[in-house]
């Protein structure tokens, strides 16, 4: 059986390296080069679940552990109402 896009319902996929934000309690962390396979139609990504995985524990490690992450970033945060 064909898997397709849960979003178009497209049956064409490529397989990628993208860029993944994980958050959670208000922490992120942005991770670089993640495996992925990417809808050819919309760019919907699909991951398999040790990547997740992995990203969740490096997670736990840079915000809870207190392993030091390879880049920090400081960015900007506005409220919508106040654009």
């Amino acid at each position: 059986m064909k898997k397709s896009c849960s979003f178009c319902g497209n049956k064409n996929f490529r397989e990628d390296k993208v860029q993944y934000i994980y958050k959670h309690d208000n922490r992120f962390l942005v991770v670089n080069n993640v495996p992925a396979e990417v809808c050819e139609f919309c760019g919907e990504q699909y991951f398999k679940a040790d990547v997740l995985k992995k990203i969740e524990k490096e997670f736990s490690e840079i915000h809870s552990a207190g392993k030091k992450a390879k880049n920090v970033l400081r960015m900007p945060v506005e409220e919508f109402v106040e654009i």
